[in-house]
């Protein structure tokens, strides 16, 4: 049961990250209901597994993927 909140949780982060309405960390952890410390480590699962890098953006206020340019 655990996994599946995780899995939830991660497919809300992935589309928040898309819309670019996360907030930052403090905000973002309240709306998914974990600790800031989580949101940390699911964004670091998050550019692992997906392959993207993932930045704050202070103008956007919000976590972005960044496009590579490769």
């Amino acid at each position: 049961m655990a996994g599946l909140k995780y899995y939830e949780r991660t497919k809300l982060l992935i589309e928040l990250i898309e819309k670019k309405k996360t907030g930052g960390p403090g905000d973002l952890a309240r709306n998914i209901g974990v600790s800031k410390r989580m949101v940390y480590l699911i964004i670091d699962d998050l550019r692992l597994s997906l392959g993207k890098d993932i930045s704050y953006s202070k103008d956007k206020k919000s976590y972005i993927f960044i496009e590579n340019s490769s």
